[in-house]
C-alpha cells in the first residue's frame, strides 16, 4: 500500500478537530493495509506536519504503526520537506518511531543510500528522501548505487506540472535516469493525486490541505507488484472531512446577496449537509461599496454551522478598480501596494491583484514554518523580476 503527506498534527485552521481529521484519515488507510493483510505500507514523505511533533499526534503515530506491527506488516517511511531534520537537529520523530521498532526509516546519508535500502519479499525498497533544489544533482550518485533488479522507490519531490504553488524542484524527464532500476516510483509531495506513464505514483493527500483541493478525491493506492510492473487501484479514503466551495455573483447589496448565497448553499446541502464541513464562499461580479463580509459570514455560520467557513471578495468597483474600504481585505492589499510598491504607479492594477493573490495563498496556507513560505518567496521573487 502507498500513502503519502498524511500530515499528522496538522492543526488546520487552529482547530483540534482538524488535527484529529488528519490522524483518522491516515488511521483508515492503515486499517485498510491491515484488512487486506498487504505486505508492506510505503510512505513518501512528511507523515507528520512538522519537524516538531505534538504529542498527541505522537500518540496518534505509534498507536497506528503499533497496529501494523502487531500485523506483521513493515512499514517504511522517508523524509518529507515538513517532517525533515532543520538546523542544528540530530534526530526527528521518524528516529523515534524507528527505535521503538515501528517503522523503518530509510533516509539517505548526503549522497549515499547507506541506510536507506530495505527489502520486502525480495524486492528492495529503496528510500530516496526529499533533497530539494539539490536533487537533480544527486540523481545520478542515488542511481549508481541502486540494486539491480526492479525496485520501489520513494522520492519526496515537487515536479513539474505538478508542483506546488509552482515550484517545482524536477522535470519528468530527468526522473527517467531512475527508469531501468525502478518498477514503481512512490512519490509524495503534491497533494493531489496523478500518474505518470506506467511508473510514477503521486496518491496525494488523505485529507484535505487547502481549499485549491476542493472537488477531488482523497485516496491511497493498493499496490500489486506483477512480473515486474505494478497494477494500481485507488482507494477512496471514505472519512475525509467534506468541502464545499461555491462562487457568487454579488447582486448589488447584503441583502440580495444572501439569498444568492443561500440559494447555492441549500443546493449543495442536497448531496450532503454542510454542517460539519469545511466551507469556501467567493463573491465575483462589480460592486458599487464593498460587501459586508462579516455578516455574510455570520448568516452562512448560524443558518448552515460550518466547522470552518471563509468568505472571500473578489469584486471590483463599477468604475473598474479594486474596492478600497477600511477593514476590507482589499484596503489591506492596497495598503500592501502603497508601502511596498509606490514606484510603480503605472502598474497599480497589476500589483494589486498579485498581492491580493498573494495574501490568499498565504490565510489559505495557514504557515507553521519557512518551508511552507518557501514557494510564496518564489512567486515574490518572480513577481519583481518581470515588472522591476
Amino acid at each position: 500500500m502507498h500513502v503519502s503527506d498524511t500530515h499528522l498534527g496538522y492543526r488546520q485552521y487552529g482547530l483540534s478537530e482538524r488535527l484529529d481529521d488528519w490522524s483518522s484519515a491516515t488511521r483508515e488507510s492503515i486499517d485498510y493495509a491491515i484488512q487486506n493483510r498487504v505486505d508492506c505500507v510505503v510512505h513518501s514523505g512528511d507523515l507528520f506536519n512538522s519537524n516538531k511533533v505534538d504529542h498527541t499526534s505522537l500518540i496518534h503515530a505509534i498507536e497506528m504503526l503499533r497496529a501494523l506491527k502487531d500485523a506483521d506488516i513493515p512499514f517504511f517511511v522517508i523524509d518529507g520537506n515538513h517532517d525533515r531534520r532543520k538546523g542544528s537537529q540530530t534526530h526527528t520523530a521518524l528516529d523515534v518511531l524507528q527505535r521503538l521498532d515501528l517503522c523503518h526509516y530509510l533516509a539517505p546519508a548526503g549522497r549515499t543510500l547507506e541506510g536507506a535500502i530495505g527489502e520486502v519479499n525480495g524486492t528492495s525498497i529503496v528510500g530516496l528522501g526529499y533533497h530539494g533544489a539539490y536533487l537533480r544533482s544527486k540523481l545520478g550518485d542515488f542511481y549508481e548505487q541502486m540494486p539491480e533488479g526492479r525496485n520501489v522507490v520513494l522520492l519526496h519531490a515537487g515536479i513539474t506540472q505538478y508542483a506546488e504553488g509552482g515550484h517545482p524542484e524536477i522535470a519528468p524527464p530527468e526522473l527517467a535516469i531512475l527508469r531501468p532500476k525502478t518498477a514503481y516510483l512512490a512519490l509524495g509531495h503534491y497533494h493531489n493525486k496523478f500518474r505518470l506513464d506506467d511508473w510514477i505514483f503521486n496518491p496525494g493527500s488523505p485529507e484535505y490541505y487547502r481549499f485549491s483541493d476542493y472537488g477531488i478525491e482523497r485516496c491511497f493506492y493498493d499496490v500489486t507488484m506483477k512480473n515486474g510492473s505494478p497494477e494500481v487501484r485507488e482507494i477512496d479514503v471514505r472519512g475525509v472531512r467534506r468541502m464545499v466551495s461555491i462562487s457568487a455573483d454579488y447582486p448589488g447589496d447584503d441583502y440580495s446577496v444572501r439569498g444568492a448565497v443561500q440559494a447555492l448553499l441549500d443546493e449543495a446541502e442536497l448531496e450532503a449537509p454542510i454542517s460539519g464541513s469545511l466551507l469556501r464562499v467567493i463573491l465575483n461580479g462589480e460592486a458599487q461599496s464593498p460587501p459586508n463580509l462579516s455578516e455574510l459570514k455570520q448568516f452562512v455560520d448560524e443558518r448552515y454551522a460550518p466547522l470552518y467557513s471563509t468568505v472571500l471578495d473578489n469584486t471590483l468597483s463599477t468604475d473598474g478598480e479594486l474596492i478600497e474600504t477600511p477593514g476590507s481585505l482589499d484596503d489591506l492589499e492596497m495598503n500592501m501596494f502603497a508601502s511596498s510598491f509606490a514606484r510603480y504607479n503605472e502598474q497599480a492594477r497589476d500589483v494589486a491583484g498579485f498581492a491580493r493573490t498573494l495574501l490568499r495563498e498565504i490565510l489559505e496556507s495557514q504557515l507553521t514554518n519557512t518551508d511552507d513560505a518557501e514557494s510564496i518567496v518564489q512567486h515574490v521573487s518572480r513577481f519583481r523580476r518581470d515588472h522591476v
